[in-house]
């Protein structure tokens, strides 16, 4: 059974988003690993570097966790659809619409809009996702020993 346009683009877009939070809880769980594995601030005798490990390695896990993101919705627009002329451009769109900044220069084929919305969408998500996540690394490796 094929999928009827905007249904289909539905689907779509909601199987891509479910794609995007597998790879965000990948990335959540490689940071939580990190975590195990460097020492306890608060507990170290070092505890201001390892408060500094501890947030700069969690950026650096989050940030290429967003970029595999982006590639996955790249690949989308570059392989499967056509929709740019280059993998770069696509990765740029792909970027520039998960960070809801948008390429104004650049668009999708107007039957695929829907999924650069769905991106968009999923981008907010994610990025408010690692928010929390960093937030959660700063509360743990507070310098200050907790009771």
């Amino acid at each position: 059974m094929e999928l009827d346009a905007p249904m289909g683009h539905i689907v779509r877009g909601i199987l891509m988003v479910g794609a995007t939070g597998v790879v965000q809880v990948l990335a959540q769980l490689a940071l939580s690993r990190m975590m195990d594995i460097l020492p306890s601030p608060p507990e170290s005798r070092y505890p201001t570097f390892y408060m500094l490990t501890h947030s700069v390695s969690a950026v650096m896990i989050l940030l290429v966790g967003h970029i595999v993101q982006v590639t996955v919705w790249a690949v989308l627009y570059f392989y499967y659809w056509g929709a740019f002329k280059t993998f770069g451009v696509a990765m740029y769109f792909s970027l520039a619409s998960f960070t809801t900044l948008g390429a104004s220069e650049l668009t999708l084929p107007p039957h695929h809009r829907m999924l650069g919305a769905f991106e968009s969408a999923a981008g907010m998500m994610m990025f408010g996702w690692s928010t929390a996540l960093l937030v959660a690394v700063v509360v743990r490796t507070d310098r200050r020993a907790r009771p």
